[in-house]
């Protein structure tokens, strides 16, 4: 029998074995420095807004979402921890480390910033199994938030000795009549362009000779702070004296969903008598002009044309959705149409049938409030009666917008007075929906995107 004093160092030394061999086991798992050393926290979308949640997050691969703590113990002025998140996922591994997918953890941090600026927050510290590391945080450019700023526009001159000088301050920049000064009109922080017009002043020439696509993206992801060219114009001075640059106006929609009138920089402009005379030649042919065409600039307009089949398959759309509930296929269908034409969302049609319900809802809570006056329910009475007349003026309202006639375009100008071949800057891209405010004859007055005009009344279907 084997002496209880040699049984247990026998048994010690197992128990020791069996412990040094676990301890090297939890230690091969814990995650090295070497690999956490090469982790950054990377922000999740491409441009950072101030007053927003954004979020920054990293992916750690052989760990559990149970087995990792954070600490964001310091952060700079202006900036504020919003909330974190722990979740599990497969990260894709390089092929140098074979490939395929690892389980690991991806950690979210959201924070807030209160102002535009380029921040350096300091290491986020982990806890990883007992071990404390520390992850650095990428350097971030943070930007003000679209839904509060305002549309611009700026005035580049493809002359050079106008761009030169228009920045010094009350010049007025020296021209020769008759000279043709060519400049490019851009805009930044808006989400589309809906028009643009101008006025144009008297012994000139004015034309637009170049249109562009405005990028300008939907996303705040894809939010674009440099200048994009709108449009490309040719003026020419006919006389001498101080000219002012003519008046253009953009209706551009903003981030925040607002339609904003913006009106391009002034600049005034003192034209010397040119040795061409051309006041003169103006008085005598004054379209000689007319049909100018700069060298350098070539006029490419990209609109896409709308087929009449498809302002018809608009219209009956339009119409369906009149006579359907409020949220129908059809609403869903007009909606990837107007999108595939590059036509602005319109929005809901009103519905018929939603209309005759709320008036039935109205008449049933006004039927109601009698019979309970009958069995003299006084409060129940005045209950139902406030229904009634709540119903009543909700269905009135929309009574109101389902009376006020609505129509689809088939595309063209529109007139500041109801005559044909009246010169004008405002063309309505076909398919569009226009608000019908009166009718003359031919012609029909009507609001669109906040522009009031005169158009064939043959060219409008009307939405019934």
């Amino acid at each position: 029998m084997e002496k209880p004093a040699k049984r247990f160092r026998k048994n010690i030394a197992g128990l020791l074995i069996l412990f040094f061999l676990s301890a090297g086991t939890s230690l091969s798992a814990k995650v090295s420095w070497a690999y956490l050393w090469g982790m950054r926290f990377r922000p999740t979308q491409d441009t950072l807004f101030t007053e927003d949640d954004n979020s920054f997050f990293v992916e750690i691969e052989n760990v559990t979402p149970d087995s990792v703590q954070i600490s964001v113990n310091s952060l700079p002025p202006n900036v504020s921890f919003v909330s974190q998140k722990k979740e599990t996922v497969l990260i894709p591994r390089d092929e140098s480390q074979g490939g395929g997918y690892a389980h690991g953890t991806r950690i979210i941090l959201w924070m807030r910033f209160a102002k535009t600026g380029s921040y350096r927050i300091k290491p986020i510290d982990l806890t990883i199994d007992g071990g404390f590391y520390q992850i650095p945080v990428e350097g971030v450019e943070i930007f003000q938030n679209p839904r509060f700023i305002h549309p611009e526009v700026n005035v580049i001159f493809q002359n050079q000795n106008l761009e030169s000088a228009k920045n010094i301050k009350n010049r007025i920049l020296k021209i020769k009549s008759g000279e043709h000064i060519v400049f490019t009109v851009t805009a930044r922080y808006m989400e589309s362009i809906q028009n643009i017009f101008w006025n144009i002043p008297e012994d000139s020439i004015f034309k637009q000779i170049k249109e562009y696509d405005f990028k300008a993206a939907a996303e705040e992801k894809n939010f674009i702070t440099q200048f994009q060219s709108v449009a490309t114009f040719d003026w020419q001075p006919l006389s001498e004296g101080v000219h002012t640059l003519p008046e253009i106006f953009i209706t551009a929609t903003s981030y925040n969903g607002s339609s904003e009138d913006i009106q391009c920089p002034v600049y005034n402009f003192k034209a010397d008598r040119s040795q061409e005379l051309i006041a003169e030649t103006k008085e005598e042919n004054p379209f000689v002009y007319a049909f100018y065409e700069s060298e350098k600039v070539s006029s490419q307009k990209k609109k896409i044309e709308v087929k009449p089949q498809e302002v018809l398959a608009l219209y009956e759309l339009h119409k369906k959705e009149r006579h359907s509930f409020v949220f129908s296929k059809a609403t869903a269908e007009r909606k990837d149409v107007e999108q595939a034409l590059g036509l602005p969302y319109d929005y809901h049609e009103p519905s018929v049938f939603f209309f005759n319900l709320l008036c039935l809802v109205a008449t049933l809570f006004f039927v109601t409030a009698i019979v309970f006056l009958v069995f003299k329910r006084k409060t129940l009475t005045a209950l139902f009666a406030s229904f009634f007349i709540m119903s009543s003026v909700f269905a009135g309202i929309y009574g109101v917008r389902l009376k006020t006639p609505r129509g689809v375009f088939t595309g063209g100008e529109m007139s500041p007075i109801p005559e044909h071949n009246m010169m004008t800057s405002v063309t309505i891209q076909a398919g569009s929906v226009v608000s019908i405010i009166r009718s003359a004859g031919e012609w029909m007055y009507v609001r669109h995107n906040d522009t009031y005009g005169w158009i064939p009344s043959d060219r409008v279907c009307l939405i019934k």
